[in-house]
């Protein structure tokens, strides 16, 4: 079976993600157009305090860079291919419609990504209640309201990571590992984001291993690492060709050095209390915000202020249920494939400690390479609950959870823009004096 019928083989189905696709579609370009029309109408007071070297869209939020808007710059080991996207999308937004390309384009794309995880449950077996409920509860994420309208390589980078894990989903399904798509999409996984390859060869490895062939299992692993090689160099000599000898490549010690272990701080629970907050919970119910550095007018989570008591609720609640999944889906390879972006993400932010050191500047933006995998493992407890009356009344949970959500959301989002216009009217005024 090819993945297109994999995905669309059902009617009822393909209207249901259409259906979320339009809504979503929408939603995101309603809550985030007035953000676009702040930038528009004060672009020229906007930049004189932009840090992001004169890029259109200059708002400093939760440590996000407006990276679309670099065009050709220097491709990097921490997005080493990621130019072939940045630089036609830079072109034609500064011929067009500016920053709205960026909110058009990432709108349908975080929308198509909330149908891929309806599709992922859907193929695993829950119920249509479930699938769109979990799905919808995705959906009005924070991450994904605010990824839509900044010009970043999240929203990009987290479609890629759903679309793949559906991709081997239907692999272990079939047990069938085809060598040349499974290698395209670690390639396509290391190009946007080099460490996303880490948890898809991960989620690869699993699907693969098996205990009555472990050799067997292996040697076709190390076939598509090397064909996926073969792909990552192709497309690297293409980048020589295309961007002027410019490659990543050309200053892997300098990335590493600035953007990757320049990040990396020990973790210290004194410190860094409320980590798993804005790695996991801040990311679903947007958070208040604060103006932590007027130097590079930058706005994350205000750490100052306490979370109200349904975030405590609800953000837990969503934890505690993907663990309970987990532990029921413990003897799946479905459950382990996909925990693997849960468990490499808490190595690289907790133990390793990347991000760390820019912690005040928001741990929120990585949230894109594991979020969905919470809604999966929640939504797998839930399926998997035998006692129908108990699966009813988890339903309702789940949909006040996402009714909570949404309000939280919908009032956090304006509130935020309303800060961001008072912030910038101080700054003004102080220099003034």
């Amino acid at each position: 079976m090819t993945f297109y019928n994999y995905l669309f083989r059902d009617k009822k189905d393909n209207l249901a993600a259409l259906g979320l696709w339009v809504l979503f579609c929408l939603f995101y370009m309603y809550l985030n157009m007035p953000f676009i029309q702040y930038i528009r109408d004060n672009a020229e007071m906007l930049g004189k305090f932009n840090p992001f070297y004169g890029a259109p869209f200059s708002l400093n939020l939760f440590n996000f860079d407006p990276s679309m808007e670099y065009g050709n710059a220097t491709a990097t080991i921490i997005h080493p291919l990621y130019t072939f996207l940045s630089t036609p999308l830079t072109y034609i937004s500064n011929h067009t419609i500016g920053n709205l390309l960026f909110l058009i384009l990432q709108s349908a794309m975080n929308a198509l990504t909330t149908v891929l995880v309806f599709f992922m449950l859907r193929r695993n077996g829950s119920a249509m209640s479930v699938s769109l409920l979990f799905s919808a509860f995705f959906g009005v994420s924070s991450y994904s309201i605010f990824t839509a309208v900044i010009p970043d390589s999240y929203p990009y980078a987290q479609f890629i990571i759903v679309l793949s894990a559906l991709y081997l989903q239907k692999c272990r399904a079939e047990q069938s590992f085809p060598i040349i798509p499974n290698a395209a999409f670690t390639a396509l996984n290391f190009g946007i984001t080099s460490t996303n390859v880490v948890t898809y060869a991960g989620a690869l490895f699993i699907s693969l291993f098996s205990r009555i062939s472990k050799k067997t299992s292996f040697r076709w692993f190390m076939i598509i690492m090397i064909t996926a090689l073969m792909i990552i160099l192709g497309l690297t000599g293409l980048q020589y060709v295309l961007f002027s000898g410019k490659t990543w490549l050309s200053n892997v010690f300098g990335g590493l050095s600035s953007g990757g272990l320049g990040y990396v701080s020990p973790f210290s629970f004194a410190h860094h209390t409320k980590v798993f907050y804005m790695l996991i919970i801040s990311p679903i119910l947007t958070p208040d915000i604060a103006l932590i550095d007027t130097g590079i007018t930058a706005f994350a989570t205000d750490l100052s202020k306490p979370y109200p008591f349904y975030v405590h609720i609800v953000g837990l609640g969503v934890i505690l249920m993907a663990v309970l999944g987990f532990i029921k889906g413990i003897k799946s390879k479905d459950t382990w494939a996909v925990s693997t972006y849960i468990l490499f993400a808490l190595v690289l932010h907790i133990v390793v400690g990347f991000g760390l050191s820019a912690y005040s500047y928001d741990m929120y933006l990585y949230a894109g390479h594991y979020l969905f995998a919470f809604f999966i493992l929640a939504a797998a407890f839930v399926t998997r609950l035998h006692s129908a009356k108990l699966k009813r009344f988890m339903l309702v949970v789940v949909a006040i959870f996402l009714v909570i959500t949404v309000v939280n959301n919908l009032v956090k989002h304006q509130s935020s823009l309303d800060y961001i216009k008072s912030s910038y009217t101080n700054v003004l005024t102080q220099q003034e004096k």
